[in-house]
């Protein structure tokens, strides 16, 4: 006697519970629940049925890209029909699959060898399977392991079946480490000490003006000359040119220690700064490396 054939695993309460909510959604019209309790049935016990039904609802949703593959999955995996209802579901698979095919485009990407990643319109797809798009313009790309990264623009037609094969990735090269111009080092370095010497000799000038001024002010206030004397007017002059000369000196030497600190600084970040960066992309934004 030949034998039975293998009848499907039992499903949970969880699933049929499911699957009836969906029947009374579809008959509400409501094809939108529908198709969302039939995706929760398909990730909880994936099935042949669930597919099947996820391709009619996507295909009455406009939802014609996934739509495509689903059906395209539903009618491979479908087993040759036995009785006449079975062969009517399989002919309207069929024929579904068949008006879908007539609104979409179907690309058949190569991607280069040591590819990681690979998108369509920033949608990650598998390769080596076909992926309907909708027609217009697509932007195909692979990410390599070490984040090299390949791109093709494509155009397609309604009906249309393109390949896309995408060059290979560039070979990678690390940058070559910047050598430090001795030069730049040395004049950085000698301008810097110039700088701060000439301020510290300013700052003593100054000082030395600040002490002179005093001196001079004090022969004004010890009350030995008079107010209208010529010898009072001269000394009050000079007590003012040495208080400006003061003023000067220490101005320039502020400025002159100032500089010579930020020459300095930017002498010993030249000498220290990161010698190579790398930037590599990474999903949808880039990682940026530095080593020193």
């Amino acid at each position: 006697m030949p034998l039975a054939a293998a009848e499907p695993p039992p499903r949970s309460r969880e699933v049929q519970e499911l699957i009836d909510e969906a029947e009374k959604a579809a008959k509400r019209l409501d094809l939108a629940r529908a198709r969302e309790l039939w995706a929760r049935v398909n990730a909880i016990a994936p099935s042949t049925m669930a597919v099947c039904q996820l391709g009619q609802f996507d295909l009455r949703l406009d939802r014609l890209e996934e739509a495509a593959a689903e059906l395209e999955e539903c009618v491979e995996q479908m087993p040759a029909p036995t009785d006449d209802i079975e062969r009517r579901r399989y002919e309207v698979r069929h024929a579904d699959l068949a008006a879908v095919r007539q609104r979409v485009a179907e690309l058949h990407v190569s991607p280069p060898p040591g590819t990681a990643r690979l998108l369509v319109d920033g949608r990650e797809v598998s390769a080596g399977s076909p992926v309907f798009v909708a027609p217009g313009q697509h932007e195909v790309t692979a990410m390599g392991e070490q984040g090299q990264v390949v791109r093709a623009l494509v155009k397609v037609e309604a009906r249309q079946s393109r390949r896309v094969p995408l060059p290979p990735f560039a070979a990678s090269k690390a940058p070559a480490a910047s050598a430090r111009d001795p030069w730049i080092m040395g004049a950085g370095a000698a301008a810097s000490v110039a700088l701060l010497g000439a301020g510290v000799g300013l700052r003593v000038a100054g000082d030395f003006a600040e002490r002179e001024t005093a001196a001079k002010v004090a022969r004004l206030s010890d009350g030995s000359m008079l107010p209208s004397s010529a010898q009072f007017r001269e000394v009050y002059d000079e007590a003012n040119a040495a208080n400006t000369r003061a003023s000067l000196f220490h101005g320039f030497s502020s400025a002159a220690l100032v500089a010579g600190a930020a020459l300095g600084a930017a002498t010993v970040v030249y000498v220290v700064w990161p010698r190579k960066a790398e930037i590599r992309p990474r999903g949808a934004g880039a990682e940026v490396s530095l080593v020193w």
